[in-house]
This record gives C-alpha cells, structure tokens and sequence, in this order.
C-alpha cells in the first residue's frame, strides 16, 4: 500500500492532488488483487480508472508544461509516453490471460516505484518551474 503521507510532495499543490489521487487508485487495485483476485469485473473496472486517471494525469502536466514554456517538456512528456503505452500493454496482457501476478508486479511493484522516483525527479523540477512562472 502507498502511504499517502509518505508520497513526496512538489510545490504545485494541483500535481499533489494528482499524485494523492494516483495513489488511492494503486492501493484500490491492490486491495482488490489482495481480497477479491477473481473479482475480474471489478478489477477491470479500476484498471479502466487507472488508465484514464493517467490519461488525464499524464495530459494535465503536459498542458502546464507547455504553458510555462518549460524547457525539459519533451524528455519529460516522453517519459509519460513510455510510461503509458507500458500501462496500456500490461492491462491489455491482463485481459488476455486474467494473470492478476502480472498486475501485482507492475502496478504495485514497478508502477509505485516509479511513480515515486518520478515525483521526486521530474515532477519535483517541472512544479518548481510552474511556480516560478504561475506562482504557487
């Protein structure tokens, strides 16, 4: 489980409201790999949650980006390219086969710590500039 108090923090409060959300969503599938693994309807239903949260995540950053004309926008939007497209292939495998293990390994393994490298790295350096331009 993510604890959210524990989730690093940026400047820009909306990114930190984005995060938190991000994190109730992977500890929502963890519960449910954990409590209800062949509740596959509801699984679904939270990976589709997860994928348009990160949609709307991953889209919001890069508008902001582009308003406050941020110099790394492309090694960072590349970034959420890759991150993405992974998301989409491993919940594609998972409606495939229903190998729930997948789902553990990627979105409570390697999803959650990148999500935290991720805050710490980019997002911590794209909220301090959207400061800077937009105030905080």
């Amino acid at each position: 489980m993510i604890d959210h108090s524990a989730l690093p923090q940026v400047a820009f409060d909306e990114m930190n409201r984005v995060h938190h959300e991000e994190a109730t969503l992977l500890n929502t599938l963890e519960e449910l790999l954990k409590n209800s693994p062949n509740d596959y309807d509801s699984i679904a239903t939270c990976l589709h949650e997860i994928i348009e949260h990160t949609r709307g995540h991953f889209s919001n950053e890069e508008r902001l980006m582009r308003e406050v004309g941020f110099p790394a926008f492309t090694m960072h939007e590349s970034e959420h390219i890759r991150v993405f497209n992974e998301m989409q292939r491993i919940v594609s495998q998972w409606f495939g086969a229903k190998n729930n293990e997948l789902l553990h390994d990627y979105f409570l393994g390697s999803m959650q710590e990148w999500l935290t490298t991720h805050i710490m790295t980019m997002d911590t350096i794209t909220a301090q500039f959207v400061c800077m331009r937009k105030g905080c």
